[in-house]
């Protein structure tokens, strides 16, 4: 084999190699789309000889081909990552609610606001949701 050629070819396994890697490493949570661009479906498979079970689900992309570059996931991995995944989302947006809930127990007090302007002082009371304000000539 010419050397050219072996460069050519250990050069196209890597990359197919580095691409089976990038799909592997995307495979997490329930699939929207495969790699390839196409859409996933959700494929059952079933055993011939038992017509009582529901077979084995999996994630699989329309064009699937065992060759590493299409997902077919099965379906209790992928329900269990995307509930972790949500899970920690909650977690997170937790977290965030309780930080925001101590500038709204600050707004709930009294907060006073001068304006000197034309000797105007406006005093405004913030209660949730609503304003009071009062003007008051100095």
């Amino acid at each position: 084999m010419d050397p050219a050629d072996e460069r050519r070819d250990s050069k196209r396994r890597k990359e197919y190699l580095n691409m089976v890697r990038y799909v592997a490493d995307s495979e997490y949570g329930i699939p929207r789309t495969c790699p390839c661009g196409d859409g996933i479906i959700h494929e059952v498979r079933r055993k011939d000889d038992e017509d009582t079970l529901p077979g084995k689900r999996f994630f699989t992309c329309k064009n699937y081909e065992a060759d590493g570059l299409h997902y077919r996931q099965p379906w209790v991995v992928g329900v269990e990552q995307e509930l972790e995944r949500l899970s920690k989302r909650v977690v997170e947006a937790e977290q965030v609610i309780k930080e925001l809930s101590k500038p709204n127990k600050q707004i709930a007090t009294l907060e006073v606001t001068s304006c000197t302007s034309a000797s105007v002082v406006v005093y405004c009371l913030l209660y949730g949701h609503g304003k009071v304000c009062s003007i008051l000539s100095v």
